[in-house]
């Protein structure tokens, strides 16, 4: 009689257990996070499937950013896409022109989330008018420095684009006519040149109504100030990482992303000299304006409701205080959520770290994203990118560098609109 009461029960509770199982809503989450970024986002998740028992959400690792964009959109023509997934921002604009992004200010409580984001966050997500996605993984440009360099130079960390320029002559060293140690490191991309040209009133390519400028006195004068740093031997300008110059201590300054800053670290690993950051150097505005670098989540309409309405429900921890501030410490990814800088965490954090973690948080509310969420921006990003490195090589004038990416962007804006 005991055994039978018992296979009852068993009976009862298996049946539960298949109850609760056919109740769980399976969110799959296409990410390129690497190395600790993907075992920070697993743990985070685990933690959210945890609390979420009715949800469970399934990180797939596709590569890296852009080897994900291209797997997106061919899932998209495919129709096998997922629940959700990082994008960057213009490939979200394409996404968005297919057809298969659920708008996230269409969830009831949208508002109320949105509301505790830095503004520029949410501005930096619309697309016609609407808000499709919401950002994650965002770093913002700073500056990197060796301390002790700047210890035995007599000189602070630069706080103005005059500054920097000035300090990159005084940390530059010279032996025998080769320079042993430039003064600045920047690699040759786009976003380092509008990191820069926002400090000199720039870094904008196209106007709201739509017209180019690619080219104008404030972008090139930017594209100047680089220029003239290299010209003068002050600074090393190359594509790739700088793994080995900051091993080999051959650079003093790098501008980087505030997410570079694990890689760095292991790159300075066992010197004296460690590496700091600090807030990039302001320009005209006299006010620190970040440039936001990184991709974006989307939920695919392609979904069932009931899955993207769990994706909603994880994208909404991942912006809660708590998984921002854990986030930052230990991905050095910025905290969106705007009253994690008021939080005694995040400030003790922020004091008790030798490197200096509060600059990948300041001024986030002047911030602005490094791409414009239409199809064809990735073209114009190269078209840009090869301007800066034909500029720093000295194979064309910055003048000249930025009137052809104009030109050859204006011809892909003209084809994409059919013209």
């Amino acid at each position: 009689m005991v055994k039978r009461v018992i296979v009852i029960l068993l009976i009862g509770v298996l049946g539960l257990v298949s109850v609760s199982l056919a109740q769980k809503t399976e969110v799959i989450f296409w990410e390129a996070m690497e190395a600790k970024l993907g075992t920070t986002l697993q743990t985070i998740t685990d933690l959210f499937n945890k609390e979420n028992p009715n949800i469970e959400v399934e990180l797939v690792f596709v590569g890296n950013g852009d080897q994900l964009d291209s797997k997106i959109l061919a899932a998209a023509q495919a129709k096998t896409l997922p629940t959700i997934a990082q994008v960057y921002p213009a490939w979200a604009g394409s996404l968005v022109a297919q057809g298969v992004v659920t708008p996230v200010d269409s969830f009831a409580d949208f508002s109320s989330v949105a509301s505790q984001l830095y503004p520029s966050i949410i501005d930096m997500s619309k697309i016609n008018g609407k808000i499709y996605t919401l950002p994650f993984n965002q770093s913002i440009y700073v500056l990197y420095y060796r301390p002790l360099m700047l210890q035995q130079a007599g000189i602070n960390p630069p706080k103005t684009i005059e500054d920097l320029a000035n300090d990159a002559k005084l940390l530059t060293v010279t032996q025998n006519g080769k320079t042993v140690r430039y003064g600045l490191g920047f690699r040759t991309t786009y976003g380092v040149l509008t990191a820069v040209a926002r400090q000199f009133g720039g870094g904008k390519y196209i106007t709201p109504e739509g017209s180019l400028i690619i080219n104008s006195p404030q972008n090139v004068q930017a594209l100047t100030f680089l220029v003239n740093l290299v010209k003068a031997g002050y600074a090393y300008a190359k594509y790739d990482y700088f793994d080995n110059e900051l091993t080999t201590s051959s650079v003093a300054m790098l501008i980087g992303e505030g997410a570079d800053l694990p890689f760095d670290l292991s790159d300075v690993a066992g010197q004296k000299d460690g590496l700091e950051m600090a807030s990039f150097p302001v320009g005209i505005s006299n006010q620190t304006s970040p440039l936001f670098r990184g991709q974006t989540l989307v939920i695919f309409n392609t979904a069932t409701a009931e899955q993207q309405a769990a994706a909603w429900e994880y994208i909404k921890f991942l912006l809660t205080p708590a998984v921002q501030i854990y986030w930052a410490m230990n991905t050095n990814y910025s905290p969106l959520n705007k009253t994690v800088v008021g939080l005694d965490q995040w400030n003790l954090f922020a004091q008790s770290t030798a490197y200096n973690p509060s600059a990948i948080a300041e001024g986030l509310a002047n911030g602005i994203s490094y791409s414009e969420t239409l199809p064809w921006w990735p073209s114009v990003i190269d078209n840009i990118r090869t301007a800066v490195e034909n500029a720093v090589h000295f194979t064309m004038t910055p003048q000249q560098a930025l009137d052809w990416a104009q030109q050859q962007s204006i011809i892909v804006q003209q084809k994409y609109l059919g013209k």
